[in-house]
This record gives structure tokens, C-alpha cells and sequence, in this order.
């Protein structure tokens, strides 16, 4: 996953850096490998920036917010086609046959055909990067288009421009969406092809601007008002003006703009947080409250939804009209047609019976504001004046009321499903990647423990491999995906659509309603409903999946108002875990954060392990697994006691021992302060890589003095204990409050300490637990040990959320602490972060 960004001003822009600086910013969780900019001015000159790294340093780095221009097209890059090297960085400007500069976000598959095809016809290619091949290609077909043509107007470049594109389209195989312009026309062309790409047009201090990206809310953050264009289309834009445009015909358009239901401040970093994930992560009991809102039924809503389902026809056509406010850009227009739809006599008819209920929560309307997913909408209709908020409020509890009916609606559909599985033998797969398959493990171990239901569990090459050619008739497959776009996924749900048709129930949970799985794959889906997820490690949408999973096997034999003080108790106790866990978890990232490999052991909840452990790797880069505990013992444990696995800390101490007995020897081996000023000079200077005795040894074969460095490195190989410099191998316990785990734990504690562990563990307080953690064994003078206690409920489905809150916090502040100190040591490109880690992007959507 790349990122790629355009904006387009009427005339020079002295600001044209700032912005885009901003721009790529937004960007920086889709790509961090390398980051560009081209600025073109109106005289028609064009400066192109760009170098291998994240945007928020080679912004600074290239001071990209000094430049002005006009016309903005930016990129950043996660690295597939071609190394990370700024020539492989994007955008590429390309004069083989014509003047373009262009960008991509996504891949084209047949790059080496296409290199091979344009250097054959006289194409300067200069990097391996499938961007610069799509760059080249347009250019190609631009030029044979005109080859012929003399004093082009605007018009025609644009017109034969367009052509090109089209024709690309034909040659090019991949999935993309790219930004490409020339500095002699007004605009900016943007193909949607394969690859997000979205656009809006608003107004700021720089004047009126068209701005385009493959990430929605950096486009948000400059304007609510989109311009919708969809896959295999292209749009050409100025800085006031646009048209869509097929990639395939010759069929072109002008939508009208709409307003989007997404608000920036709730995409936005808040204040009091310094990174999204920790956002995140404090947002996850609040969006386990928004669950328990639409998935089950409160008392006093049956009065008022009892009104809208006898007024249905007439609800549904309220929220049509309420749907069309989003198309419209003009403000009286706009007021016009919101004050049409409340003086409609459907709706006053329903209003007068709503607010004749005299509910008790109408009184605190105002400290409860809005809820649906169209509170942005109706705060900005509330801005036509207070007189408005009961009757929007009332809007909003028909929004609500519409969606909720639908999802409760499958929810009971699902659990009817779950029900029958035990009577009629029918199986029921779960199939997930990464963070939602540990969701769909715990999912299984509630629905298990809770209701005796069997679910089968596995990644999408698991299911391909396991159980892809087993799967019958009547059985059921629930696909878990956050993005609702995962590839490997997608191709499961085409497969067995192929192999079953209508016979198999296909059903999806995704928080992206608005995706391929849950819109075009599933017969019908349940969302997770906890918003946008801008951190690279998904978080809250993990609580809010595994939440998921707890109402709906609660929802089996349980009436909404026990499921709903439970989910309460939860609420309760995450929030209290979050606030008084500060201490100890510091304690531990301290202990751990430069460990090269840590274990973390689930007793039972192996999916809550396993996810922890993929957070500490996604955004620390430790090595860190996840593993059920009783089945550690079977093989995994030969990496306690002496290894060979060495963290930074012990390299240091390393490092320290050598400078110190060089200086100690300087009176007996060097025979001038200028040799060992020059000897300690490199050893301060060593690397990593070249560490050890070796460097002396390949030091001393080079220098006259050979005798002298010799006796040196002789002298300090017989001084190294390398003893000194093993160190015990971390586990982290998982154990919820439960007899057996308690047992089991125990006697892996006990059999793993005594080989080299330190101990962590994440319980509830228990003398028994604390006795086998805390015991010393004999002859482990440097043995560590931690008990993180969470609150006592002596409820093992509680401890499941207690302990997600424990292991994703210790994941962020291990990330926090080591990038500080891998950037104190100046460590370049070392990818820790708690947003946007290496090699990761949000959604895989490629094989």
C-alpha cells in the first residue's frame, strides 16, 4: 500500500509547501519507505523532491514547506516493485517523448514487460519502480497520439491526453491510482483504477482548490465536499473545475459534488494523545458502548420504534429526502431542503407522537446530543439555529432506528444459526487474517465456553489448504475482516460462491461496510461499528470484534438487559485496567523493550496471546510469538537458558568491557597517547555488524604495529567472559481466572523458570499464582519476575478484555521507548513506530 496525493490551486501558491507537506503527513500510515513531491509553477517549471523515508522527516529534511506553486502531486511509498532508493522513489518526471511527472499507489504486474517494451522504443528508464513504467507508458501513447500534430491548444492535450490514459489502460495490467499532469495544461489527471482514490473541492486562504488522494480523510481535512467517481474512471481537475471520465470508453461526465457523512474530528489526533494507537485504545470501551446500542434493545425504545414501524413507508421516505441533503453544495439550497423535510406532514405526524411519549431521556436530549452515523450532517443543520434540536433529534432516532432494525435483524439471523449447528450437524468455519483471526479464536473460545458451539477457526490458506474441498452443503462460513477488503479473503468468498452457489450461507463481520466483502460477497453481514482505525496495528477494532462475538454468544440463551450490564461491567473494568496498570506496565517495558524475542503464553485465550504478540511485533520489531502455554514446553522451550540471542543492551555492556580494558592496558601495550587515542577512536566508532574480537583482529593485520595489536587482541579474547552476557529468555502468562488454567500455569511457571525465564504474568491476584512467579530458583541469581494484577471478577470472559487493555499497552509504550532510543543512537530507517511500523500497511490487498 502506497499513497498518493494532488492539489491544484488557481495561481501560485506561496503556502503550495505547507499544504503538501500536510498532505503527505496524512499519508505517512499508507507508505514510509520514500517520500516525494513535484510543485509546478505557472510559468511552467516544475521542482521535483524526493528521497527514501518517512514523510514526517523528509518533509523537514527537504524543507518541502518552503516551495510555492501552483499544482501539487505527491506520493508516498511502501516499498514492492523495485528497492527502497530514492531513484525508485515517486513521483518521476519523464522528457523521453513529452514533459509528464506522475505518481502511483498500488501495483502493475507486468512491470518488466513494460520496461522491456519501452526501452525497446526509445525510453530512458531509471529506476525498477512499476510508477515510473505507468509514467512512461502514458507518455508513450501521448506522443504517438500527437506525433503528428502541430500547435496544440489546452483543449487538445487534454483531449488526446485523456486518450492516452485509455490506451495505458489496454497495456498496463494491475491494480492502481495514480496522478499525472504536464506543466504547459491547467490540471491534474487522476485514474482510479484497481486502488482507493478519492476527490473534493472546497475553498481556503490560497483560494479556491480541487485536492485528490488515495486516503479519504486527508481529503476530509481539507473539505467536506466530495466529488464521487468510481473504479475505472479518471478525473481531469483544476483548481475550480473537474470531469470524470471512463479509462475504458469515451464517456465523460460532470457529477454533483456531495457532502460527506464523516467528520475530521473524529479522524483527527486529539490533543491529549501522541500517537493514534493510543487514541485507539482508549476509544475501545466507548465503542463497545456504541455496540450495545444498535445491537440490543432498551426498554423505552420499543415505545418510539413502535411509531416509526407503523409509520414505515413513511420513515423511509423522510430519510431519502435526508440522504439528498448530501448532494447539495449551495447553503440556502441546502437550508431550504432541510426545512422542506420538517414541515413535511409525514414527519410532523411522526414528531408529535414521538415527543407525546414524554420518555424520560427526552429531558437530557441536549447533554445527549446526536448518535447515528449522520451526526455530522445534523450538527451542521443544527447550525441553522437551536430552534431546530428536538426535531433533529428525533431525525437522529429515526437513522438510529433504520439501522438498528437491520442489524438486529441478522444478529438474529446469526444466532438462530448458531443454534441449529448443534441440532442439525451443520459446521461452521471462521476464516480470518492477522488481527481477526485472533479476534475469531477468542470469538470461538466464547462461543465454546459460553454455549458449547463449535466453531472452526483459520486463516485463509488454512481454510484453502484444510478445508476448502471438505466444506458441504448448508454449512456456514463467516468471514472476519476489518477493511472488508483483504484479497485472500475475497478469494475464498469467490471460490466457494463457485464451488456451492446459494447452498452455502456466506456471512461477513467488517467494521468497512462499504467494501467488496460485505457489499458484493456476503448474503448479508454484521458491522463492528467502531470508525476509522488510522494506526497500522488495528487496536480498538480487535476489542470491538471480540465484543462482537461475546453479544452474539450471549444473545443465544440471554435477554438483552443481562448482556447489557455485563458489557457494562466490561466497560467498567477496561477503563479501570487502563488507569491503573501505569506503573507496573513501565516497569516491564523498561525490562523488555530491547529483548530480540519474547514468548507470550495463553493459557486457554491463545487468541488474546497471539494478538499481543503480533502487536509488540508489529510496532517494537521484536520477535515476539503467541502460544498456547501447556504447548510450549514442546519444542519452543529450548530457547531458554544460554542462547545465542543478544539485545542491544548486552552489546552496550559489551562494548563498554572493551573500551574499559583498552584503557586499562594502555601503560603496558601502547607505547604513545596517539595510538591509543586512535585505537580507542575506533572502538567508539564500531557498527553492529562489525562487532567483537573480530575488529581488533582484522584491525591489527593491517597496521604496521602488528605485534602491538596483536598481544592486544590476544589479551583481551582471554579477558572476555562471554558468560556474563547470556541473559534469561522473557514469558509473558496469560491466565484468566479459572481453576484448571490456574493449574496449568503453575506448572509451566515452575517448569520454565528453572531453565533460564523470566516471568511475567497478566491474573487476577492469587496467592498460589503469586507464589510460583515470585519464588527465586536456585542457582538464577538474575532472575526477573512481574505480576501485572488486574481487577479482581473472578470472570474469565472479563479478563479476556483486561488482559487485551495489558498487552496493547505494553505494545505502545515498548514502541514509544525503543524508537526513542534507537533516534537518541541515530539509527536510521529503523521503522519503529507506534502508527506506521515497517513493512506493514492497513489492508492487504494484494496476493
Amino acid at each position: 500500500m502506497c499513497g498518493v496525493v494532488s492539489i491544484v490551486y488557481e495561481n501560485d501558491n506561496k503556502n503550495l509547501g505547507i499544504e503538501a507537506s500536510f498532505l503527505l503527513k496524512k499519508l505517512e500510515y499508507r507508505g514510509y519507505d520514500s517520500t516525494g513531491a513535484s510543485f509546478f509553477h505557472k510559468s511552467g517549471d516544475i521542482i521535483l523532491m524526493k528521497k527514501v523515508g518517512a514523510p514526517s522527516v523528509v518533509t523537514e529534511e527537504l524543507e518541502i514547506g518552503k516551495r510555492s506553486g501552483n499544482k501539487f502531486i505527491g506520493q508516498v511509498r511502501w516499498a514492492t516493485y523495485g528497492s527502497v532508493t530514492d531513484e525508485n522513489a515517486q513521483p518521476h518526471e519523464v522528457k523521453c517523448k513529452a514533459h509528464l511527472v506522475g505518481a502511483h499507489n498500488g501495483n502493475i504486474s507486468n512491470t518488466d514487460k513494460l520496461k522491456k517494451y519501452l526501452s525497446e522504443n526509445g525510453h530512458n528508464i531509471v529506476s525498477d519502480n512499476d510508477g515510473e513504467m505507468l509514467v512512461h507508458v502514458i507518455e508513450h501513447y501521448f506522443s504517438k497520439i500527437t506525433e503528428n500534430k502541430e500547435q496544440l491548444t489546452n483543449e487538445d492535450k487534454i483531449k488526446y491526453f485523456k486518450d492516452a490514459i485509455r490506451l495505458s489502460e489496454k497495456r498496463v495490467i494491475g491494480s492502481y491510482a495514480a496522478c499525472v499532469s504536464m506543466p504547459d495544461i491547467p490540471g491534474v489527471f487522476a485514474i482510479k483504477s484497481g486502488s482507493s482514490l478519492y476527490a473534493g473541492k472546497g475553498r481556503d486562504a490560497g483560494g479556491d482548490f480541487i485536492v485528490v488522494s488515495s486516503d479519504l480523510t486527508s481529503v476530509l481535512s481539507k473539505t467536506r465536499f466530495l466529488i464521487p467517481f468510481s473504479e475505472g474512471e479518471a478525473i481531469y481537475f483544476t483548481h475550480d473545475d473537474f470531469k470524470v471520465f471512463s479509462v475504458k470508453t469515451d464517456t465523460e461526465y460532470k457529477p454533483e459534488l456531495k457532502r460527506s457523512r464523516l467528520n475530521i474530528s473524529d479522524i483527527a489526533l486529539q490533543p491529549r494523545f501522541n500517537y493514534f494507537m493510543e487514541q485507539e485504545i482508549a476509544s475501545s470501551s466507548m465503542n463497545i458502548h456504541k455496540l450495545t446500542n444498535y445491537y440490543l434493545l432498551k426498554e423505552h425504545e420499543n415505545q418510539y420504534q413502535e411509531i416509526f414501524e407503523n409509520q414505515y413507508k413513511e420513515c423511509r421516505a423522510l430519510l431519502y429526502e435526508l440522504v439528498k441533503l448530501y448532494d447539495i453544495f449551495d447553503s440556502k439550497e441546502f437550508k431550504l431542503a432541510f426545512e422542506k423535510i420538517i414541515s413535511n406532514k409525514s414527519f410532523e405526524d411522526v414528531y408529535e407522537k414521538v415527543i407525546a411519549l414524554k420518555i424520560e431521556m427526552f429531558k437530557d436530549a441536549k447533554s445527549i446530543g446526536f448518535t447515528s452515523e449522520d451526526t455530522t450532517l445534523l450538527n451542521e443543520l443544527l447550525g441553522f439555529g437551536e430552534i431546530y434540536f428536538m426535531k433533529l433529534f428525533v431525525l437522529d432516532l429515526i437513522i438510529t432506528w433504520k439501522k438498528k432494525r437491520t442489524i438486529i435483524k441478522y444478529k438474529k439471523e446469526i444466532v438462530k444459526i448458531f443454534k441449529d449447528s448443534k441440532k442439525k450437524r451443520i459446521s461452521i468455519y471462521m476464516v480470518a487474517s492477522g488481527t481477526s483471526y485472533h479476534a475469531s479464536l477468542t470469538g470461538a473460545y466464547f462461543l465454546n465456553n459460553i454455549e458449547g458451539i463449535s466453531i472452526i477457526t483459520a486463516n485463509p490458506g488454512m481454510f484453502r489448504s484444510l478445508y476448502l474441498n471438505s466444506i458441504k452443503e448448508n454449512d456456514v462460513f463467516i468471514g472476519v475482516s476489518q477493511s472488508g477488503e483483504t484479497k485472500d479473503l475475497v478469494d475464498i468468498f469467490n471460490d466457494l460462491r463457485k464451488k456451492l452457489g446459494n447452498k452455502i450461507k456466506l456471512i461477513s463481520i467488517v467494521n468497512n461496510e462499504n467494501s467488496t466483502i460485505p457489499q458484493e460477497k456476503s448474503d448479508f453481514y454484521l458491522p463492528i461499528m467502531c470508525g476509522t482505525e488510522i494506526a497500522v496495528a488495528a487496536t480498538k477494532s480487535f476489542t470491538s470484534q471480540i465484543a462482537l462475538f461475546h453479544i452474539l454468544a450471549m444473545s443465544i440463551n440471554s435477554e438483552d438487559n443481562s448482556i447489557r450490564q455485563e458489557l457494562g461491567k466490561i466497560r467498567h473494568y477496561m477503563n479501570f485496567t487502563m488507569k491503573n496498570i501505569e506503573e507496573d506496565i513501565t516497569e516491564v517495558v523498561l525490562k523488555l523493550f530491547l529483548k530480540p524475542s519474547i514468548h507470550i503464553l495463553g493459557t486457554s485465550l491463545i487468541g488474546i496471546a497471539m494478538e499481543g504478540a503480533l502487536k509488540i511485533r508489529e510496532v517494537v520489531l521484536n520477535h515476539t510469538q503467541g502460544y498456547d502455554s501447556a504447548e510450549f514446553k514442546h519444542g519452543p522451550n529450548t530457547i531458554l537458558g544460554k542462547n545465542t540471542i543478544f539485545s542491544f543492551d548486552i552489546l552496550e555492556k559489551l562494548h563498554t568491557n572493551m573500551l574499559a580494558y583498552f584503557s586499562d592496558i594502555y601503560n603496558n601495550i601502547f607505547k604513545n597517547k596517539e595510538q591509543l587515542k586512535a585505537y580507542i577512536l575506533l572502538m567508539k566508532n564500531f557498527k553492529f555488524s562489525d562487532y567483537g574480537a573480530d575488529i581488533l583482529k582484522g584491525y591489527y593485520e593491517r597496521v604496521e604495529e602488528q605485534k602491538i595489536y596483536q598481544k592486544a587482541y590476544e589479551g583481551y579474547t582471554n579477558h572476555i567472559d562471554i558468560e556474563k552476557y547470556f541473559s534469561n529468555y522473557p514469558l509473558i502468562f496469560v491466565c484468566p481466572p479459572d481453576e484448571r488454567d490456574k493449574r496449568i500455569t503453575i506448572s509451566q511457571i515452575h517448569t520454565h523458570k528453572i531453565r533460564g525465564a523470566d516471568i511475567i504474568i497478566i491474573a487476577e491476584d492469587d496467592d498460589d499464582l503469586r507464589k510460583a512467579v515470585e519464588g527465586r530458583p536456585a542457582g538464577q541469581e538474575q532472575y526477573y519476575h512481574k505480576f501485572i494484577t488486574v481487577p479482581q471478577t473472578g470472570n474469565k470472559f472479563i479478563f479476556a478484555y483486561e488482559a487485551t487493555i495489558v498487552l496493547q499497552q505494553l505494545a505502545l509504550k515498548m514502541s514509544v521507548v525503543k524508537r526513542k532510543y534507537l533516534n537518541k543512537n541515530k539509527i536510521e530507517n529503523h521503522g519503529v513506530h507506534p502508527d506506521v511500523p515497517k513493512n506493514v500497511s492497513k489492508s492487504i490487498t494484494v496476493d
